[in-house]
């Protein structure tokens, strides 16, 4: 036998396999086939927003007043944009320049150096001694505060009515301002999530599949939940604030996702959460497996530390909107359920019927494939950047193996937070914080 015959016997047994499969398909073994598809959950979750968002700009169909907004940026509010970070002399030049350079007159630009022992201070020091920035520098001899906190005395500084919250590694486009300060012109919203990109695309096969991920959960997925009135966080790393909404609870919490613990404070305050789509912010994203799947497990520990233990009292319909409740089920269900869900179907599958396991997730394999093509084409077809981002449809083959990769990384975190095992946390210095509910 050569090497084609090789070939063609191997493909005809697969070939053979599929066919077997199909033809002992029953109603039973149905139900074990499209578990893994999760068919009334993920796959909704792609098809709608995929179908809907392009059809309803096509149409005109918008709940934001262009209108309204420009009237209100007329007005020129004043903002101040809080800028913490520690230890980022590399990069800090280059994301002042880019505040600096923004095409509003009324604001101020706020830099908190949470004890860097590098010399991002003296960096910063010479913006500050030309009068371009406000500098504050915690020197404490107990060591770096930690984001939350140093957000929280930029807030204490801060004399904008509005206050925009940004990571020291991000850049931005130059009327971000003008796009975030829109939908403010409702007195309900209380803050508006930017729309936040990957900076370092092409770096690494990592970089490109989280270039995937933003596309999809923030470019798309935002769009959807903005315009059914369900978004339900701002990013700490892009996100604006009326400071009225922030002094109801004064400030952030000392948590590891105090983006969404702040996000759901403003929620239960009764105030919305909009999203700007084209309030574009670039940020660089971990280029390695490492360092990624340690950033992963903090995210989604803090998802469920905040969702679904700080702030669960949310989903009592009877008391918050239904659509808190609507939107956190759904989180609730993706992030913490199914994860441990998919263990229990693996399992079964695998002494129910291994060949039918094969199967399953071959197809699952397929459709995953098709969706992530065709909602990712919705999220270019959408950008400002489609030019450079088109090139991403080439990793959708490879996405959902990526995909796969993290389910098994939430399980683990999610392990970790039920069991309260490593519960503290490096990025969350000791403070007095207490932990009460809020």
């Amino acid at each position: 036998m050569n090497i084609i015959d090789h070939l063609i016997y191997i493909s005809m047994t697969i070939r053979d396999f599929y066919v077997y499969q199909i033809e002992r398909y029953t109603f039973a073994t149905a139900i074990m086939f499209f578990f893994p598809l999760v068919l009334f959950f993920e796959l909704p979750r792609y098809f709608i927003p995929t179908l809907m968002i392009p059809v309803l700009k096509l149409l005109g169909v918008s709940r934001a007043n262009t209108a309204a907004e420009e009237d209100f940026i007329k007005l020129q509010p004043s903002v101040s944009i809080i800028v913490a970070g520690r230890n980022e002399e590399k990069i800090i030049s280059g994301t002042i320049d880019s505040l600096l350079a923004l095409n509003y007159p009324n604001k101020e630009i706020i830099v908190i150096d949470d004890n860097s022992d590098d010399g991002m201070y003296a960096i910063c020091k010479k913006y500050a001694d030309r009068g371009e920035i406000r500098l504050f520098r915690n020197s404490a001899a107990s060591g770096r505060a930690g984001r939350p906190v140093a957000s929280n005395l930029g807030l204490r500084v801060a004399t904008g009515e509005f206050i925009i919250s940004v990571d020291a590694d991000t850049s931005y486009d130059y009327d971000i301002i003008d796009r975030m300060l829109g939908p403010f012109y409702d007195p309900k919203v209380g803050a508006v999530a930017g729309n936040l990109k990957v900076r370092n695309l092409g770096v690494s096969f990592w970089t490109d599949c989280q270039a995937i991920e933003y596309a999809l959960s923030i470019g798309l997925w935002k769009r959807w939940t903005s315009f059914i009135g369900t978004t339900l966080q701002a990013s700490g790393a892009f996100g604006a604030f009326r400071r009225e909404a922030l002094l109801d609870f004064y400030g952030w919490d000392p948590e590891l996702a105090e983006d969404a613990d702040l996000s759901l404070k403003i929620r239960k305050c009764g105030w919305e959460i909009e999203f700007a789509p084209y309030a574009i912010a670039m940020t660089n994203v971990p280029d390695t497996l490492y360092v990624l799947a340690r950033q992963r497990i903090r995210w989604d520990k803090g998802a469920v530390r905040t969702y679904f233990h700080k702030h669960k009292n949310i989903m009592n319909f009877k008391r918050f909107p239904f659509k808190n409740f609507f939107e956190l089920a759904q989180e609730w269900l993706m992030i913490y359920i199914l994860p441990f869900a998919y263990v229990v179907y693996l399992v079964v599958m695998i002494i129910f019927d291994w060949q039918l396991l094969v199967f399953a997730l071959s197809m699952s394999y397929l459709l995953y494939v098709a969706m992530a093509f065709f909602a990712l084409m919705s999220a270019i077809s959408l950008s400002e950047r489609r030019s450079s981002e088109w090139f991403l449809l080439w990793y959708v083959p490879l996405f959902p193996f990526y995909k796969e990769i993290f389910r098994w990384v939430r399980l683990y975190a999610n392990i970790m937070e039920t069991f309260r095992w490593k519960y503290k946390e490096s990025y969350i210095p000791e403070s007095g914080y207490t932990g009460e509910k809020w």
